[in-house]
Parts: C-alpha cells; sequence; structure tokens
C-alpha cells in the first residue's frame, strides 16, 4: 500500500481512537442504524452496506449497489478515584477518556442475483485514556493510545434453500502510543535519599578518600597500601550497597563518582519523568466468515467469525530518567530514542444473531456475542537486542455481549428502533486503570429516515452506563472506575 493511501487513512480516522464501548478495547459502533438497537442482531439485520462489518452472507440480500457513511460520536465519562495503601497519596483522576469520533464507510454491489461483493473501512478497535504527566500513579496510567482501522473487501453468493455464505479479508492499520510517567515514585526515592542522606554523605566522603589514597599509592608503586585501601573501599561498597537494596533501591555502586550521580539523580526526579514512551504503527491482516439462513421472508438467523489479527509493531522507545528506577526502569535512554517493538494480537470473535418480523411492522432483532479475550496476557515492549523494556500483566478474561432490539416501519419513509444490551468486563483478573474496563448496560434509540425511495439517513443515540468497579493494582494502590458515555450517531445511505 503506497505512502499517499496510508496517510490519507490515518488523516480519515484520526479520531477513531475512542473510549472503548464493548469489552476492554474493542469498539462496537460499526453503523449509526445498529446503534438505534444496541447492535442487536448484527448477523441477521440488512438494513444498509454495514453488513460488510458485520455478516458479509447479508450482502445477498441487497438488490442494488449501496453506499454508507458516517460515525458515531463517543461521549465519554470515566472517572477513578483511588489512594496509594501505604502513604494513603491520593490517586484520583477525572475523566480519563477523551471525546471521539468512530467513522466508517462502505459499500455494497449486487454482481447478478447470486453473487455480492462489497468492502468498508471502520474500526473494530480503538482507547484512548490519558493521564495528566504530573498523575500521582503515573507508572500505572499515562497515555494509553490504541486505534485500529479495518479494510475489508468481501463477496457472498447465495447457495439456494434459504442459506447464503460470505467471507472476506480484513487489512488492518494501528497505530499504537504507550507512556507512563514517574508519578509518587519520585517521592518516595527522594524519601529514601531524605532517610539515609547522614549515611549517603558519609560514604561519598569515605569513598573519595579512599579513592585519593589508593590513587597517592599506585603513584609511589606502594601495592601493599593499594590492596590495603581497596580492601576497605570494597567493605564500604558492600555495606553501602546492602543499605541501598534495603531501601529499595537496587543499584550497584562501584565509586564515589556513580554515589554522586544516584544522589543527584534522585534529587533531579519529577513525577512527570517520562519512565516509558513507545511508538510504533503497523499492518496486520486476519479474515472473516459468515452464514445466514433464511428460515422465509420473515425470519432469519445469522452467524459470523472474525479472525484475529496480530500485530508486531516497530517503533521508537524512550525515557526521560536519570538513573534506572527498581522494578520500574532498567534501560534509561536519557531522552534520546531507541528502536523498540510491541506485538499485540486483537482478538478473534462469533456473534449469532436472529431477526423476527412479527407483524407487518413491527420486527425484533437479537445477537450473542463471544469476543476470545484470554488471548490477550500481557504487554511487552523490547529493544533491539532482546532487553525487556516494559511489562503489563493483563491476563483477560473472555468476554460475553447479549443485546434484544426492536424496529418499527410506522411509515413506508420513516422506521424507529429500540434496544438493551449487555456488555461483560474483560479485564476482571488484573484490572487496570490504563485500560478503564467494567460491565456496561446499553439503552439505545434510533431512526431512519427516507427522503426518496434512494435517499435515507440513520439516526442514533446510546446511553452507556457501567457498573462502578472496585481493585487493587499489582498491591500498591486501591482504586474505583465510574463510567458511563453518550453516544451519537449519524449515517447516510444512498442506493444506485
Amino acid at each position: 500500500m503506497t505512502k499517499f493511501t496510508k496517510t490519507t487513512l490515518a488523516t480519515l480516522f484520526t479520531f477513531s481512537a475512542a473510549g472503548a464501548s464493548a469489552a476492554a478495547f474493542q469498539l462496537a459502533e460499526v453503523s449509526t442504524s445498529g446503534l438505534g438497537m444496541a447492535y442487536a442482531g448484527n448477523a441477521a439485520v440488512a438494513n444498509d452496506a454495514s453488513v460488510v462489518a458485520t455478516n458479509p452472507a447479508l450482502m445477498t440480500k441487497f438488490k442494488q449497489i449501496e453506499i454508507s457513511a458516517g460515525g458515531v460520536y463517543v461521549d465519554s465519562d470515566i472517572d477513578v478515584s483511588g489512594k496509594f495503601t501505604s502513604s494513603g497519596i491520593d490517586a484520583s483522576h477525572k475523566n480519563i477518556v477523551p471525546n471521539a469520533i468512530v467513522p466508517n464507510a462502505y459499500i455494497v454491489a449486487p454482481i447478478n442475483e447470486r453473487f455480492s461483493v462489497g468492502g468498508g473501512v471502520n474500526v473494530n478497535y480503538g482507547l484512548k485514556s490519558e493521564f495528566n504527566s504530573n498523575y500521582s500513579a503515573g507508572f500505572f496510567g499515562g497515555r494509553t493510545d490504541l486505534s485500529a482501522v479495518n479494510v475489508n473487501l468481501s463477496g457472498a453468493y447465495n447457495l439456494g434453500y434459504g442459506f447464503s455464505i460470505g467471507a472476506g479479508v480484513n487489512a488492518v492499520h494501528a497505530k499504537a502510543t504507550l507512556e507512563r510517567y514517574l508519578g509518587s515514585a519520585a517521592l518516595r526515592l527522594q524519601g529514601v535519599l531524605a532517610a539515609n542522606r547522614t549515611t549517603l554523605d558519609t560514604a561519598t566522603t569515605g569513598l573519595q578518600q579512599l579513592e585519593a589514597g589508593i590513587a597517592q599509592a599506585q603513584a609511589t608503586q606502594n601495592n601493599q597500601v593499594v590492596a590495603a585501601l581497596t580492601q576497605r573501599k570494597e567493605q564500604l561498597l558492600s555495606g553501602l550497597n546492602a543499605r541501598l537494596a534495603q531501601a529499595g533501591i537496587n543499584r550497584q555502586i562501584t565509586n564515589s563518582a556513580e554515589l554522586n550521580a544516584l544522589v543527584q539523580g534522585v534529587s533531579s526526579l519529577q513525577a512527570s519523568d517520562t519512565i516509558h514512551k513507545l511508538k510504533g504503527d503497523k499492518w496486520g491482516f486476519g479474515w472473516n466468515v459468515g452464514l445466514l439462513y433464511e428460515i422465509n421472508e420473515n425470519n432469519r438467523l445469522g452467524i459470523a467469525y472474525h479472525s484475529p489479527v496480530k500485530l508486531n509493531f516497530k517503533g521508537k522507545y524512550s525515557n526521560t530518567v536519570a538513573l534506572p528506577i527498581p522494578s520500574m526502569v532498567d534501560t534509561t535512554t536519557g531522552g534520546a530514542t531507541i528502536p523498540g517493538s510491541l506485538s499485540l494480537t486483537l482478538p478473534s470473535f462469533w456473534e449469532v444473531s436472529g431477526f423476527h418480523k412479527l407483524t407487518e411492522k413491527l420486527a425484533v432483532q437479537y445477537s450473542y456475542k463471544r469476543t476470545n479475550w484470554s488471548s490477550f496476557k500481557s504487554l511487552n515492549a523490547y529493544s533491539a537486542n532482546g532487553n525487556e523494556l516494559f511489562h503489563k500483566t493483563e491476563n483477560f478474561n473472555d468476554a460475553s455481549r447479549i443485546a434484544l432490539g426492536f424496529s418499527y416501519d410506522v411509515n413506508e419513509a420513516l422506521t424507529l428502533r429500540t434496544g438493551v444490551a449487555y456488555d461483560e468486563s474483560a479485564s476482571v483478573t488484573n484490572p487496570s486503570i490504563s485500560i478503564p474496563d467494567t460491565d456496561r448496560t446499553w439503552y439505545s434509540f434510533g431512526a431512519t429516515y427516507r427522503f426518496t425511495p434512494n435517499l435515507s439517513a440513520d439516526l442514533g443515540y446510546s446511553h452507556l452506563r457501567g457498573s462502578k468497579n472496585a481493585f487493587n493494582e499489582d498491591g500498591l494502590a486501591d482504586f474505583k472506575v465510574k463510567a458511563k458515555a453518550n453516544l451519537y450517531g449519524l449515517n447516510v445511505n444512498y442506493k444506485f
């Protein structure tokens, strides 16, 4: 794919990294018509060309070329309250997920009575959480930004006897930025320095005197004095390093210059210092299949599967801290960038849906969706020589989504929709404020208005309310996450 095409896609979908509105960082917002029913019946409903993103087998329901384009505006309100268990330092932060737009565009083109093709661009996965750079728990939640733009090409064939099949290929362009800050760890390390200042000053003076004596003895080639002073220096360093380790600073000091650098480095630390910054982008590929069974003209069932997509990001890593920090930073770059890599697999998911027309005007739709989040074990970043730069245990769980919706044809021009859904959280075993996930319930309303037989517009609204989620992260801090969101959608559809 050309550089111009990549740049165009990135520009069109700049605002796609919204707060996730399905489990973890999966996005459900593939269309506005679906939004109005809380995406109930996604694999069985053929309202518009967005079927390319849900179940390609539904393309056999179209008799004309049809396009659909629009987006969903996500207005998130996610707050974190918390404090550190040992120090009691406040670790609260409001509005950690900025508002964003999740766009989409699709086309379906029947080739003949049995065969149809289609294509689309949408965002299946995305997340953007932002904490202030001086946030006390910045090593847990700094900036996490992921957007995965999915380009799909699909085909569908009507097998007869009510059955249709469809399949597609997906090219995913993902961009990721991960940034973490030192936060209250700066105060903790400086507190250790203050508590041991007398010992460190004494050790510095003693090392400088011994090193001066060793240098003088070496100049006069007095090997006996050199050996005696070197032994005393090693004894002093042994006791010093043991004291530092006891205080939680696992740094092996070998001379007075290193000790001075340690003291000065700790003294200069700030909460806003960057301990990890990794940025990169990558193309990945996957596939999807779908099956449609039309019991009769008023009843149909659909099932769809989307494969996992493995992304091996190759990017740049940097940090700004002056010294390695135990359990946080092993490799320091002093603000310079070095090659870094991070692997992430977007999980597979499958969905079973039904559509049933109960009367001439009223229809019911329903869905069960399962996402294989258990494949997401951890985030690990590595340098070019294989050294681990960053590690975060995730241990996600598989998550389910159930949805029920209704549509009502008021007349030939107007269709009304409503629906409810329940999303399970995927982050249960090791919850984190960087990916603020909770169980959530959807309450949705929507409508389609047909201006002409060929031109129509979809409007949709959903209110999402997440359950309160309380957890302890890494045994260091207690958090409570409160989440809610309002989603507003608009799509325009045209038939040729």
